[in-house]
């Protein structure tokens, strides 16, 4: 058992990146499991959820940390069963934006904190950086929900377009296809845009610091 958790452990970073890239071709699992395209969203959510489980290791973090995990599951499946409750929908938005805000915080610090330039960091950037891009996502999909019409997107319609734009944003991709047109809409893609950019920047310069100094 130990052995697992040890294993479990040391590969923890590989189990959230792949649980993110999953969450990213949701409409190419949506195109195969036409059928039910709501489950998939939702088992995809809930993967990233489970998988971010593993990465708090402060004890003191640790009762907080799964409190918010487990009620973001609960309220992603009771609004799963309770279809088009607005309530539940911004539970859930809060939800998820307190738990992955949260776990990307622990994700960072970590990767200040460590002492090492390995295969592990890069792991760990990179589901750093598709957190923010989560995180912008959820926040985009909120002020579409509480403040209607906030983006013109064309006929692009469900929450995965808010996810879609939160990583063109970040990456100061811009294809102009969905556009923020309130000004709580244009100054949260500002910021995004930013956080992106400093986020590459201070990580480029922590992995060269890491790596001058095992050298």
């Amino acid at each position: 058992m130990k052995i697992l958790k040890h294993h479990l452990q040391e590969r923890k970073f590989l189990f959230v990146l792949l649980s993110l890239v999953n969450f990213l071709l949701t409409p190419i699992h949506l195109l195969i499991f036409s059928s039910i395209p709501a489950l998939i969203v939702v088992i995809n959510f809930s993967l990233v959820i489970l998988a971010g489980i593993s990465i708090c290791k402060e004890e003191r973090f640790k009762v907080i940390y799964y409190a918010i995990a487990v009620v973001t599951l609960i309220i992603i499946w009771l609004e799963y069963m309770s279809v088009g409750n607005f309530n539940l929908h911004v539970a859930r938005l809060i939800a998820s934006l307190f738990f992955f805000s949260f776990l990307c915080f622990m994700m960072i610090k970590d990767l200040v904190q460590s002492k090492f330039f390995d295969l592990q960091s890069i792991l760990g950037a990179l589901a750093g950086y598709l957190f923010i891009g989560l995180i912008g996502g959820i926040i985009f999909e909120f002020i579409d929900t509480v403040l209607p019409r906030s983006f013109s997107h064309g006929e692009a319609i469900g929450g995965y377009i808010y996810y879609y734009f939160s990583f063109i944003s970040i990456t100061t991709v811009g294809y102009g296809d969905i556009t923020p047109i309130t000004p709580q809409a244009q100054s949260v893609t500002l910021i995004m845009s930013i956080i992106g950019q400093f986020y590459l920047a201070i990580v480029v310069a922590l992995f060269v610091g890491k790596y001058l100094n095992k050298k």
